[in-house]
């Protein structure tokens, strides 16, 4: 069974400043499932959100467009395991002669497209009753702060940062 899942947004996790992607379920407990990502996904996800325009479609922009071309639609993005300390998810689409196809996808990436094609999110239970976090109200004031902060991470760093 999945549950249905909303995107918080994106923050820095200090000390280390690690993105970190939140999920939170619609209903129920409302749990948070926090999943690491890598700054420029971060970065991808969070252009999406603020609805920034970019002088050329970014990766994620060029998939979703290829998706809508191709007659195809993104039904659904589902977290479906955590494995080893590494999440997967999988894109549910459905072709133009309306079978349903599943594509092994990394969350990050599968966020970053169901942000902007509006599809959305989900979670198996399983994974959400293991990874899942429940949170108080109070600490709902402390994300707004961090997902700031991240904000003004993304906006000081440049793809060399990132270069090994």
């Amino acid at each position: 069974m999945t549950i249905e899942m909303e995107l918080v947004g994106v923050r820095v996790q200090m000390p280390a400043s690690a993105p970190i992607l939140l999920l939170r379920e619609v209903g129920g407990a409302r749990r948070t499932v926090p999943i690491y990502i890598g700054g420029p996904e971060a970065h991808a996800i969070d252009l999406a959100l603020s609805e920034t325009a970019t002088a050329r479609p970014m990766t994620h922009d060029l998939f979703v467009e290829m998706i809508e071309k191709l007659g195809a639609t993104l039904e659904q993005v589902v977290i479906t395991d955590l494995r080893h300390g590494t999440f997967y998810a999988d894109l549910l689409l459905r072709d133009a002669t309306g079978e349903v196809l599943t594509m092994s996808a990394r969350p990050s990436d599968a966020i970053a497209l169901a942000v902007r094609a509006g599809t959305p999110i989900f979670a198996e239970e399983a994974l959400v009753d293991d990874a899942g976090i429940e949170e108080d109200e109070e600490n709902e004031d402390e994300e707004e702060q961090m997902v700031e902060e991240l904000r003004q991470f993304l906006d000081a760093v440049n793809p060399d940062d990132f270069a090994s």
